[in-house]
């Protein structure tokens, strides 16, 4: 009679884990489930996407400021005006919404050893940048190259840069995670306002491991290339090619034709032949696998549970349903630099045709609007930089509890004044030019016009602002060396032009 109680205990303690274990089946059924038909629910896509393109925000007024009437009239002819409320801003305020269920991850190539080194300068650069758009309900995936000396800015930054530099301007291999992340805001901007939430990084020996822990790569060579770190020469041809010799391959500069362009279809048809082995050998669910095998040398702001999720939605997805594209561009040196100039219309077209939304140009993005820089605009982005100074020591001071006299409140409201006219023309004339650049109807006797119309206000700008500048900061006392003028051939180290210094070599 002692004994029942503890039979009792004991199928008691049964049935709990029975039940306990049911729970856990039900779960991963669920969850493997969800994995397979609702891939998306697994990934946030409510985030704000970048913000557009703006002149850094101008700087809040110490005293009350009347604004005064306009000293000009509005430039240029009648083709000017028409494109003046036009925007050449690349992202929309708000996140477009398709109605479609999408990701896009941006998917980086550092050039970057694994002590540091680098074959780009002093600093590694995000030397292949490509954007994974994936559209769940249509299960297909489209890889976009984006040219990696593409001239563009940096959203929040002051200057212009390469685009595989503005990894550098977030921080770099100094805080990686931030460097990463502005580079998502940056495909976010050229993609017209794409959501591009999350992103994976490797650096060269990363690459070298996992395509060597997957057994390497069956490939048909188009040109002769050399292993990197191995004096191994592949002729044109089906090889089989290791990590070193992968490395070899796609960081070929130049393509047969001369195009630059081409190391990015390179990229591109290599990650196409490497998904295909991974899906053709039953490799992709080992995907979270093969990045442990990297042991370094990856980065990603993903969860496991979200690799896990991509590799096995992969598994679905067939691949002819696999496109690559290229936001190509034209190569252009002038001034000590090569930037890459996006084609535009292929821009549009290609946004378009992958996130069925229609994308603004940037004009900015013009070999014109190269020139304009350095014949007037980086001249007037370092003189409102110096009024910039003038006024936030100004703001110091106040927070210092230091009184202005009246007349050093009526020098500071001049200099104030003629800060924002320049800043205002200078932002005007970018957007106005910019619409100018892009518009194929436009002649070159317009594009000559208006830029010498804004050319002449803007240098009448800048003689107003130096004097309002200069007596204000010699009545407050201001004792730092103020400079006016912009070296053309190092522009680029000017932290007046550029916030953040990048090494573009």
């Amino acid at each position: 009679m002692e004994i029942q109680p503890k039979r009792k205990k004991k199928y008691t303690v049964l049935w709990i884990v029975l039940g306990v274990l049911t729970i856990l089946l039900a779960l991963g059924v669920w969850y493997v489930h969800r994995m397979l038909l609702r891939p998306e629910s697994f990934f946030d896509t409510t985030a704000t996407a970048a913000t557009p393109y703006i002149a850094d925000a101008t700087i809040a007024p110490l005293f009350v400021i009347t604004t005064p009437e306009p000293a000009h009239e509005q430039t240029g002819d009648a083709k000017t005006d028409q494109t003046a409320t036009q925007t050449v801003s690349p992202v929309p305020t708000e996140q477009p919404d398709t109605g479609v269920h999408r990701l896009n991850i941006l998917l980086m190539g550092i050039d970057a050893y694994e002590d540091g080194t680098s074959t780009s300068g002093t600093m590694p650069h995000a030397d292949a940048t490509m954007v994974i758009a994936i559209n769940f309900d249509a299960e297909t995936v489209d890889l976009i190259s984006l040219p990696r000396d593409t001239m563009t800015t940096a959203p929040g930054y002051c200057g212009y840069y390469k685009l595989n530099g503005v990894f550098n301007v977030g921080g770099g291999m100094n805080d990686t995670d931030a460097g990463f992340q502005l580079m998502c805001r940056l495909a976010e901007q050229w993609l017209g306002g794409i959501l591009v939430p999350y992103y994976y990084a490797v650096d060269f020996q990363a690459v070298v491991n996992i395509v060597d822990a997957i057994g390497g790569v069956d490939y048909d060579v188009d040109q002769p290339f050399r292993a990197m770190n191995t004096d191994k020469y592949y002729g044109k041809g089906m090889h089989h090619l290791d990590g070193n010799a992968v490395m070899g391959y796609i960081r070929i500069r130049k393509g047969a034709d001369g195009r630059d362009s081409s190391r990015t279809d390179r990229q591109r048809r290599m990650m196409v032949a490497i998904f295909k082995k991974l899906k053709d050998e039953g490799l992709l669910s080992q995907i979270p696998t093969l990045i442990n095998a990297a042991n370094s040398g990856i980065y990603t702001n993903t969860t496991l549970s979200q690799t896990t999720t991509l590799a096995t939605m992969a598994m679905q997805i067939p691949s002819e349903n696999i496109r690559t594209r290229s936001m190509y561009g034209t190569m252009h040196m002038q001034y000590d630099w090569a930037f890459c100039f996006v084609d535009q219309q292929n821009r549009i077209d290609l946004i378009r045709e992958v996130f069925g939304i229609q994308a603004e140009p940037v004009g900015w993005c013009t070999t014109y609007y190269e020139t304009w820089l350095h014949e007037t605009g980086f001249l007037a982005i370092k003189y409102y930089r110096q009024a910039e100074k003038v006024l936030a020591f100004a703001a110091e001071q106040v927070d210092a509890g230091v009184t202005f006299t009246d007349e050093q409140i009526e020098l500071y409201r001049a200099c104030y004044t003629a800060y924002t006219a320049l800043l205002d023309d200078f932002q005007n004339a970018t957007d106005q030019l910019g619409a100018l650049y892009t518009d194929p109807d436009v002649t070159g006797y317009e594009r000559d016009d208006a830029e010498k119309a804004w050319q002449t206000m803007i240098l009448a700008d800048e003689k107003t602002l130096r004097e309002a500048v200069t007596a204000f900061a010699e009545s407050v006392g201001y004792s730092q060396t103020l400079r006016w003028t912009v070296s053309q051939s190092s522009w680029y180290e000017d932290k007046d032009i550029n916030a953040v210094y990048v090494d573009f070599r």
